[in-house]
């Protein structure tokens, strides 16, 4: 891996849901640029496995970021390895593909706990670090929450939620930098990957009749994680930033 020309050296970077995707790309995009990360999921072995592609100090701890103690455990372990804790990369993310007549009370409970609640526990069991370095706490939020899909309100709500939740956690604690990431379509995130195959099919016919098809244009991993570890090497404080896929169509560019 090519290091990027941002400089975060020494930076100590908890990155959640970094076994995959995002989280993992970030991880090691940040550990091309000097930082020490803890690398943190609920699967272990692909952590350790990021944790041997890293170029620079890392750390696998598996953690839900839905149990408090997991969440408080993790934490400990960052700071305990590096002495200290810089930035919190809230990367954690699911999506249930459902209508909102069919979606179950499980599939509701389930995407809220991933992307709110946690994000938010795991905020709570960094705070103290984050506050003891003047640390920031960074959150992927979607561009979903500016367009609207069928078969994908549920994650919409949790992402709105989500950014209320930013804001308050602002209001609560201005001695933080509480920034949020809004992200458009990546490829290779496995946002897709547990989809049921029906309703996926039923899901696309409605895209297409609607001209709603989500995905004219992706960007790679890579663009996201190397957009945010400018991010993290800014020198300012970032509330909100956009990263999305280049493209010279003026109409597709967000408003």
């Amino acid at each position: 891996m090519t290091a990027p020309t941002q400089d975060l050296e020494g930076r100590r970077i908890l990155v959640l849901g970094a076994s995959s995707g995002i989280g993992r790309s970030i991880g090691l995009r940040a550990s091309a640029a000097g930082a020490r990360v803890t690398f943190s999921a609920r699967r272990l072995p692909e952590l350790e496995r990021a944790v041997a592609e890293a170029p620079g100090p890392a750390l696998a701890v598996a953690c839900d970021a839905t149990q408090a103690e997991d969440c408080a455990r993790a934490v400990d372990a960052a700071v305990d390895a590096f002495g200290g804790l810089d930035d919190l990369v809230y990367a954690t993310g699911m999506s249930p593909l459902a209508m909102l007549e069919e979606a179950s009370a499980e599939e509701w409970h389930r995407v809220l706990d991933v992307n709110v609640v946690g994000a938010s526990l795991m905020t709570a069991a960094a705070l103290a670090a984050l506050r003891e370095s003047e640390g920031s706490a960074f959150y992927i939020s979607s561009y979903s929450v500016r367009q609207p899909l069928p078969g994908l309100a549920l994650y919409r709500v949790s992402k709105v939620a989500l950014d209320g939740l930013i804001e308050c956690w602002r209001m609560e604690h201005p001695d933080v930098d509480f920034t949020r990431v809004v992200v458009g379509n990546t490829q290779g995130t496995g946002f897709a990957d547990d989809w049921d195959p029906d309703r996926l099919n039923r899901t696309l016919k409605i895209w297409v009749e609607r001209n709603l098809f989500p995905a004219a244009t992706m960007m790679p991993l890579a663009t996201v994680a190397e957009s945010l570890v400018r991010i993290l090497a800014a020198p300012g404080y970032v509330d909100d930033v956009a990263i999305m896929p280049r493209t010279r169509d003026a109409a597709a560019r967000p408003r």
